[in-house]
């Protein structure tokens, strides 16, 4: 017998590896302002190739106290396409990393897992190839901050990999008739914040380099997204505007080959039930009107009387921990109250 992990999200909250624990919320004040009158997610976009249930709409309570229906979905913990996150040898291309979170680096911020990276390692002294020129791969065991390197080891440098745990079963309550609110939920978190239509949750910033003895850099494969050692595959960016955001952070050698790129479409569901769109309006014109969590109410192609959503920005952000923000600041909308899921392990 297959012995499987139950994880539940609304969306859920489990530790990422090598992220930080902010603040999930921020109060601005304000009760709920507007309801949808309509069911809002349309679940025939979503993905089936790893969906063990149909979408059940199902009673919950949302944070602002509106007792409604959700959509209930469950998906098992596997990918249709694995690519290479951290390269095995000198020479090789891997996926993505953030270099940062350490006092005078050489070229911070988004880099590839690549040769030019490398040498920036070893420039500020940290040694990541190995004698017989492999790339020295950490692979987390699981919980926030494994894999880090440990005073003593003699290694100065590593990437980390996390192994993909196909026996964890991702079961989602996604709001039917969302609720949109004067209070914002900070996407900074170790809250998931969102599903893609492929069934994997979105999750904040990408983590970053951290140092205690030396220098380890979680991976990321060419789309954003990576393992979690105790939980599912997740999204640190937004898959379908990413190659855009590589483009403006001068990366050529890394792309996100097996997602289709659009700028004006539905990328997703945030976990407040409002939909997700790319970084134009469904007419190809930049929205110049978004609120302070990049949303706004304006007609799309699937609501074409309008509705409120969101925007990907690809924005570079200056006072964001790692120079640049693909993700959600924030969200509007009431999210699924925490007494209806829990997390078994």
């Amino acid at each position: 017998m297959i012995k499987r992990s139950y994880i539940t999200l609304a969306i859920i909250s489990i530790g990422l590896f090598a992220c930080n624990n902010d603040d999930s919320n921020d109060n601005d004040g304000g009760d709920s302002s507007s309801e949808e009158s309509t069911i809002v997610l349309n679940t025939s976009l979503f993905s089936e190739y790893s969906r063990t249930s149909d979408f059940e709409l199902v009673d919950c309570t949302l944070s602002d106290g509106t007792v409604t229906q959700c959509y209930k979905v469950v998906y098992e913990n596997i990918r249709e396409t694995v690519t290479v996150i951290c390269p095995e040898n000198e020479g090789e291309v891997g996926g993505l990393g953030v270099y940062n979170g350490v006092d005078g680096i050489t070229n911070p911020g988004l880099r590839a897992l690549d040769n030019d990276l490398w040498a920036d390692f070893a420039t500020d002294g940290y040694d990541i190839i190995n004698d017989d020129g492999t790339i020295n791969i950490q692979i987390p065991a699981g919980g926030p901050g494994s894999g880090f390197i440990e005073a003593g080891s003699g290694i100065s440098g590593s990437c980390l990999d996390a192994e993909l745990d196909e026996s964890y079963l991702i079961t989602y309550y996604i709001p039917a008739y969302p609720v949109k609110t004067t209070i914002q939920t900070t996407t900074n978190s170790l809250d998931y914040w969102g599903i893609s239509l492929d069934g994997f949750p979105f999750a904040e910033q990408p983590p970053s380099s951290a140092s205690q003895v030396g220098v380890a850099i979680p991976g990321l494969d060419g789309c954003g997204g990576h393992p979690q050692p105790d939980g599912p595959y997740h999204y640190h960016l937004i898959p379908q505007v990413i190659d855009d955001l590589l483009e403006d952070q001068g990366i050529t050698n890394v792309n996100c080959s097996y997602i289709d790129q659009s700028s004006n479409t539905i990328l997703g569901y945030a976990r407040d039930g409002f939909p997700m769109y790319g970084t134009e309006d469904y007419d190809g014109s930049t929205p110049d009107d978004l609120d302070d969590c990049n949303g706004h109410t304006h007609e799309t192609d699937e609501f074409p009387d309008g509705i409120y959503h969101y925007h990907i920005t690809n924005i570079i952000d200056s006072n964001s921990d790692t120079g640049y923000t693909n993700i959600l600041p924030c969200t509007y909308g009431a999210n699924v109250a925490s007494e209806n899921f829990s997390s078994v392990q």
